[in-house]
């Protein structure tokens, strides 16, 4: 079943009026969320450096060339290789993931003269009261399972986020193929938010924080056998994200490389373009979010005529649990946690349709 782009539109533009917001830890990604975000190449003529207090900014004009499914899986449900970094908080505690999420694989730069690859990547976050860090990925080097860590750690954003905050993080990685070689990558990444107020997208309007990321990396790479190695600078990339509260990716992302825009990816609902997977239920909508009280679900693409759902608080206890019997045309339901005699904060409810679970997260504000 699809979703009606403009009943969703309407929906999620609940605060149209311009207003200064923060982003905290809460407004990150969880384990079993699933992103769905479109991807083009075409800007419309924007501008992404344009920016300010109280800007709007209009890309209600972008077109998906296609589409993606991101999904945030639990550090254990990843290879057993991967995890030696992020799945230990006695001797790696710096590096105790809180989820993974699949990533590219690597392309080696023309000068690196053996055929070594990196791929099946999944890379590894860390998300605290105070910053988000991509802590490392694991992958495999050559074909052989490997984990490696970002030491120092890249620092993504730093918590509580607000208009004018700026932070700086240098991260490093190192791969090697021992006796033959070692491939590695330095990278220097200056954030600040450079602006705030409103940003429309397909997907409807939002109130955004707007954050730049310059980002200058360094490939290293050394030859055993050679007894030689070489440092290369990559071309200068930025990072252009709008963030918004309860949304836990950027609702949309520029990157421009060597002052060429190089990728344009935005959160959205189901579009008739190539997508990457498909799932029993898919397009999981919650609004308003953050909320007072009354939350609308929306999903579409069940198999099952029956979804049981259960919200919990954040210590994994569980508040509410009740059971929606889904068919075509009643792909949603309302649940009203100002009569569960609970707490503002922060609760996750999971949808399960057989043995697939998916977790949103809702802000219960004032």
């Amino acid at each position: 079943m699809r979703i009606s782009t403009l009943f969703v539109g309407c929906f999620f533009a609940v605060n149209c009026a311009n207003a200064q917001i923060t982003i905290t830890s809460a407004d990150m990604p969880v384990v079993n969320d699933t992103i769905r975000l479109s991807v083009t190449s075409n800007i419309q003529g924007q501008n992404p450096a344009l920016t300010g207090a109280n800007y709007v900014w209009d890309y209600s004009m972008l077109t998906p060339n296609s589409q993606k499914i991101d999904t945030f899986f639990s550090v254990t449900s990843t290879p057993v290789a991967y995890q030696f970094y992020f799945n230990n908080s006695v001797l790696y505690a710096s590096h105790k993931a809180s989820f993974a999420k699949r990533g590219q694989d690597f392309v080696m730069p023309p000068i690196v003269p053996i055929p070594l690859s990196i791929t099946e990547v999944f890379n590894f976050s860390k998300n605290s009261t105070s910053k988000f860090e991509n802590v490392g990925f694991g992958s495999k080097i050559s074909g052989i399972p490997s984990s490696t860590r970002n030491l120092p750690i890249d620092i993504e954003y730093e918590f509580p986020l607000n208009y004018s905050d700026s932070n700086f993080s240098s991260s490093k990685f190192l791969v090697t193929i021992p006796t033959l070689a070692a491939y590695g990558q330095s990278m220097d990444r200056s954030s600040v938010v450079d602006g705030w107020g409103s940003l429309t997208t397909p997907l409807g309007t939002f109130n955004v924080l707007r954050v730049k990321s310059v980002l200058n990396k360094v490939d290293t790479f050394y030859l055993d056998t050679l007894g030689f190695g070489t440092n290369f600078s990559r071309p200068t990339e930025i990072e252009y994200k709008w963030l918004a509260n309860g949304m836990s990716v950027p609702l949309l992302k520029v990157v421009t490389t060597a002052g060429v825009v190089s990728s344009i990816q935005y959160r959205d609902i189901y579009r008739i373009v190539g997508v990457e997977e498909y799932k029993n239920i898919e397009d999981v909508m919650v609004y308003p979010n953050p909320t007072n009280g009354m939350v609308n679900i929306m999903f579409s693409a069940i198999k099952s005529s029956k979804l049981n759902y259960t919200v919990k608080d954040v210590s994994g206890k569980a508040v509410l649990t009740n059971t929606v019997n889904t068919q075509i045309g009643n792909n949603n339901f309302i649940i009203d946690l100002a009569k569960q005699n609970i707490g503002r904060g922060v609760y996750f409810v999971e949808l399960k349709v057989d043995n697939e679970v998916i977790t949103q997260k809702i802000i219960f504000s004032e």
